[in-house]
């Protein structure tokens, strides 16, 4: 069971175990990075960002592990989009507006939703 839909995928454990916060906090600090989580002591870094006793969980958790922490934006990017086009929008003036290209406009225009919905409408 996912605890958020916009967890990325590298993420899902840490937010199911330790909570959204922490998730969150480490897509904030260490977004677009690899973190390594020591299997002793946590980093000054991790203690600074997440305190002393989840930094020390997270790396008994991850232990001696590198773990990509996604920064999140393309998912942010490409609701943008697709709320701009729902307001009737074209991909010229959407582009314009988000100070991105028509090709990245129309890659995530394009690209499939990320989940089917559960119980659809139909």
């Amino acid at each position: 069971m996912t605890i958020a839909p916009d967890v990325p995928e590298s993420l899902v454990d840490v937010a199911e175990t330790f909570g959204l916060g922490v998730a969150l906090s480490l897509m904030q600090h260490f977004g677009g990075q690899e973190v390594e989580f020591p299997r002793r002591k946590p980093s000054a870094e991790l203690v600074k960002v997440l305190g002393e006793d989840a930094a020390a969980k997270l790396c008994h958790f991850l232990s001696g592990q590198r773990l990509y922490v996604p920064h999140g934006r393309s998912r942010l990017r490409r609701l943008d989009v697709q709320r701009l086009a729902d307001t009737g929008r074209g991909r010229r003036e959407i582009a314009a507006t988000l100070g991105i290209s028509q090709r990245h406009v129309r890659r995530l225009a394009n690209r499939p939703p990320d989940q089917l919905p559960l119980f659809p409408d139909d």
